[in-house]
């Protein structure tokens, strides 16, 4: 049985739990400077979820562990993140260190987890944001459960709930004027005099025109290798994604294996390029000028961004309006435009749920709701007619 013993110490009284671990039946002792943290401890201390200090980690620790499961292995059975994903993860990671890093696991409890997620929205002015470093120190805690550096999750019922009742914000893409613009000054600098501008521009130009028409992720057009153009189909096949690194693999997700039907233009304009288009290893559609994987900020900053500050998409400060994902959603808006059903863009985009095809384009599909009226009316119709 725990029990407290008192001391006197230089800066005043010392408080000794001596109590048994509940795992191991190590007899221990552990130090308090006040009796009332003396005794919580006391009557915690037999409880099943107790961790000695030795037996756990600190959250930074814990934290690295985490990291390194997700990139190498994956959690619960799921594969390993993408390093797209990996990288944000790493950044809410900095900012959980700095907050709470070098508290050993056993001293976490649900007001010290309250206080972290109260700590959160104060220091982030988006709630949203909030939530997912949250979310990933909740993801944090279940893989120290794993690791048996803890017992129970103090973090249970912490949670940062998003407001139902604010206004939805669309996100916002170019407009057809925008590309128009875009594309007429891409076409422009294609037919150049100027060979170099030429030369360099039928890359981009092709790039630009693929990515519009194609509503593929800037890493799939950049990872798309030649047996993918199917010249006979006049369609792209989306196999395989670049990732940031350089580094060609496997699509987002399951569903982001597709082929994609495309207009016969763009797929004269690719044949044109495959004679010009540099020698790959890796039989690249868009490689670098020596054949390698092209790095997507040299996309943003030789082709993207320039193109837009030339055709005026740019924000009050003068920076570049869009990022450059945002082409993927001329196509499927164009599609919707023409009653294209949401499972055909979730299809098209390979999306990996209908959800996600509904949260970005739903206020569009909603603009249908005129022709689903005269439907209805067209059904009364045939059923009062019978």
């Amino acid at each position: 049985m725990a029990f407290i013993q008192t001391k006197q110490g230089k800066q005043g009284p010392i408080y000794k739990v001596h109590y048994r671990e509940p795992q191991s039946g190590k007899r221990r002792c552990k130090n308090f400077s006040r009796m009332k943290a003396a005794q919580h401890f006391r009557d915690n201390v037999a409880k099943a979820d107790f961790l000695h200090d030795t037996d756990t980690v600190t959250v930074a620790q814990a934290a690295d562990c985490w990291l390194e499961v997700c990139a190498a292995t994956g959690r619960k059975g799921r594969e390993p993140v993408e390093k797209s994903t990996l990288k944000p993860y790493r950044l809410h990671v900095r900012y959980i260190n700095s907050m709470i890093g070098g508290l050993k696991l056993n001293q976490l409890d649900a007001l010290t987890c309250e206080r972290f997620k109260t700590s959160l929205l104060e220091r982030f002015s988006s709630r949203a944001y909030a939530r997912k470093i949250l979310t990933s120190f909740k993801g944090i805690l279940s893989e120290a459960r794993t690791q048996g550096w803890l017992k129970s999750d103090p973090c249970e019922n912490v949670r940062i709930v998003l407001s139902e009742r604010a206004q939805p914000r669309h996100r916002a893409w170019p407009s057809l004027q925008e590309i128009r613009a875009v594309l007429k000054l891409a076409d422009e600098r294609a037919r150049s005099p100027n060979r170099q501008l030429r030369q360099r521009w039928s890359r981009y130009r092709t790039f630009l025109y693929v990515a519009v028409f194609s509503g593929m992720r800037p890493g799939e057009v950049l990872g798309l290798p030649w047996r993918n153009v199917l010249f006979d189909e006049a369609a792209l096949r989306v196999d395989q994604d670049l990732d940031e690194d350089g580094t060609i693999g496997r699509p987002k997700s399951r569903n982001a294996y597709r082929t994609i039907k495309m207009p016969d233009d763009v797929m004269a304009m690719l044949r044109q390029w495959q004679d010009e288009c540099p020698e790959s290893r890796l039989d690249l559609v868009f490689p670098n000028w020596q054949g390698r994987p092209e790095k997507i900020q040299n996309i943003y900053r030789r082709c993207w961004y320039t193109i837009q500050v030339a055709a005026g998409l740019v924000t009050e400060d003068g920076a570049p309006k869009y990022p450059l994902k945002e082409l993927r959603h001329v196509r499927a808006s164009l599609e919707i435009d023409k009653q294209a059903n949401p499972k055909e863009i979730q299809e098209l985009l390979g999306h990996s749920s209908i959800k996600i095809t509904y949260d970005v384009y739903g206020h569009l599909f909603r603009d249908h709701e005129d022709r689903r009226a005269e439907r209805a009316n067209r059904i009364l119709q045939e059923l009062v007619s019978v």
